[in-house]
């Protein structure tokens, strides 16, 4: 059970038309409650119980700021002690106030630039909040002042003994680092504490895409339900278009355009605004015309759950989710002699060294394979 959380003004009760009173953040938990300041102030006329902050210049402001703190304590109870995770504490959250309310707290800091960030998804937002608990967790990065290479090794030790999968600790590693590089930028902080240390990034045990027979293995594959089938042809369609998960639930055929005897989709990347390009291939438009040009929808996890079924339906050992159909498609594009400038507008990168870095290893095979040709 996660506490209750509500402003409230005025508890000693002192406010008058002369003499203001403090507004408050109520906790209550067990019967027991604790109140938190918010060091908004206002006259007795000046407050309503629905409202909040009336009658004055400020009362937008206020207002503003009032839901801002509310909303930053809701959302760690929930993330601390949501469904599933740990029994509320009094003294984890008296930790939790100390640290956020301290005003050199990097912490603090990290925290509100992921909540006002608007060049990240709320997916990307709500995977980097796991990092303020994780530096909460942890207990040596607290403050600013905490930025020491000591401190960072000692992290990423730490780190290791939690977790089990490099790639989950290469994460942690990486949103600090990001929001370090945005301290230094607003000079909170003069010296890079990351300056000459090395950490090992995520080793999968898979190039995350498959090889064209391992696509014709998914399309052929004998799916036991409808969703398991609706699946499998929303993964076809990504293998062959480049889309997306978000762009793939967008999806509208409407604003296909007709070339000749073929269909050009072209729109911006949800997720990053760029613009792509895509012509719509046969094997795409039989499974366009099966759903009437309208495909399922599924939630992004529903769908990776139900990708798991569809490969080991097809016989495949790789842990396939949404991402590895657009990646399949830069694959057999470069397979098939596509240059990179064109699979890079395909996948609606932004910068053709994105592709590159990407597919360097293919692009190395695809070289290797046109000197065996030539010679």
């Amino acid at each position: 059970m996660i506490p209750k959380v509500r402003l409230v003004f005025d508890r000693k009760k002192i406010a008058s038309k002369d003499k203001k009173g403090l507004v408050q953040i109520e906790v209550l938990y067990a019967g027991k409650r604790k109140w938190i300041t918010t060091g908004i102030k206002v006259y007795k006329d000046q407050w309503h119980d629905r409202s909040g902050v009336v009658n004055s210049f400020d009362a937008l402001r206020y207002n503003e700021e009032l839901h801002k703190q509310c909303q930053v304590l809701e959302t760690w109870l929930f993330d601390t002690f949501g469904p599933g995770k740990e029994t509320f504490d009094w003294e984890r959250l008296d930790r939790w106030l100390n640290t956020a309310h301290r005003g050199n707290s990097f912490i603090k800091f990290a925290y509100e630039r992921i909540e006002n960030r608007k060049d990240i998804r709320e997916s990307t937002r709500k995977t980097q909040r796991k990092l303020i608990k994780s530096l909460m967790d942890f207990g040596r990065i607290e403050c600013f002042g905490d930025l020491k290479k000591s401190n960072i090794i000692a992290y990423d030790k730490w780190l290791h003994e939690i977790y089990d999968k490099q790639s989950t600790i290469s994460s942690y590693i990486k949103f600090l680092k990001i929001y370090v590089n945005e301290a230094m930028k607003m000079d909170l902080i003069k010296e890079d504490p990351f300056l000459g240390l090395k950490f090992k990034k995520g080793d999968p045990r898979y190039d995350k895409f498959l090889t064209e027979k391992e696509v014709e293995a998914v399309r052929t594959a004998t799916l036991p339900s409808s969703s398991l089938q609706h699946v499998r042809d929303l993964f076809v369609i990504q293998c062959y278009t480049g889309l997306a998960f978000s762009d793939l639930m967008a999806f509208d055929f409407s604003k296909a355009i007709k070339r000749g005897d073929k269909y050009v989709l072209t729109g911006n990347r949800t997720k990053t605004n760029e613009g792509y390009y895509v012509v719509l291939l046969p094997v795409v438009m039989e499974i366009l015309k099966k759903y009437d040009y309208k495909l399922p929808r599924f939630s992004n996890a529903q769908y990776n759950m139900r990708l798991k079924i569809v490969a080991d339906a097809a016989g495949i050992e790789k842990p396939i989710s949404s991402h590895w159909g657009r990646k399949t498609c830069g694959y057999m594009l470069l397979n098939n002699g596509f240059s990179i400038e064109s699979v890079a507008k395909v996948l609606g990168h932004a910068d053709i060294k994105t592709t590159q870095t990407t597919y360097a290893k293919i692009l190395d095979e695809t070289i290797d394979k046109s000197f065996e040709d030539l010679f």
